[in-house]
């Protein structure tokens, strides 16, 4: 008897090994396949996390601080002059003198090409009262030359578009964003027509740094950064 209770209990022992290692597989294959892992380098991890729209009433001083200087520019450009405040009829079509509907406030700059204004770079923020507001004025400032207008490689903000030598414009690029609340324009003049990653990386930058402001941070984006990033 003592024999046979013996074997029984080594066959029992042996079933049980079993079954655990068949629990810590089955256990071991769903954490590696069916669910992602968290620290692995899954779609969280390789995935930019979103922009957040403009939503706040920003202050001047943070729109101007939005508004890229020296050092956060495309390589060999500077400031030309200072940074400016924007009046409401620069944040519309430039058919109209008038400042847009539910315009707040807005800020600008130009900038020069290793000291040289034969090729310059200007950008403007402004800002809205409404979502509604800054897509009209948006609409209005990329006009309707749609044989002209093409996509950034990436989107900027909510709505983005490139106009490539508008009007009779030969030589110049403008980058049209909309954020919220809150719209960018950037021209960049000079022989860019064939090449309008500058546009999109000034375009790109600045809605960064608004972004940043608008978290109450230091905008630290730059252009250069964005145009190396982009062009990896």
């Amino acid at each position: 008897m003592s024999r046979i209770r013996v074997a029984v209990t080594a066959a029992l022992l042996g079933m049980a090994a079993l079954t655990a290692c068949s629990s810590s597989s089955s256990s071991s294959s769903n954490s590696s396949g069916d669910k992602p892992d968290s620290t692995s380098d899954g779609e969280k991890q390789i995935s930019a996390p979103a922009l957040k729209p403009i939503t706040k009433d920003l202050a001047q001083a943070q729109i101007s601080q939005a508004v890229p200087g020296d050092g956060e520019l495309l390589p060999g450009y500077s400031l030309h002059g200072t940074k400016s405040v924007t009046e409401g009829q620069y944040c519309q079509d430039s058919d109209d003198d008038s400042a847009p509907k539910g315009w707040v406030r807005g800020a600008d700059a130009s900038y020069e090409y290793n000291g040289s204004t034969l090729n310059m770079v200007y950008v403007h923020i402004c800002l809205f009262e409404t979502a509604k507001d800054a897509h009209r004025a948006y609409a209005a400032w990329k006009g309707d030359e749609k044989s002209k207008q093409q996509a950034p490689t990436k989107p900027v903000g909510d709505e983005s578009t490139l106009v490539i030598n508008p009007g009779i414009s030969d030589d110049s690029v403008y980058g049209y964003s909309r954020s919220g609340k809150a719209n960018i324009r950037v021209k960049v003049d000079g022989g860019t027509a064939g090449d309008p990653s500058g546009a999109q990386a000034m375009l790109t930058a600045t809605l960064k740094r608004l972004q940043q402001a608008q978290a109450d941070k230091q905008p630290t984006a730059t252009a250069a950064d964005e145009q190396a990033t982009a062009s990896k």
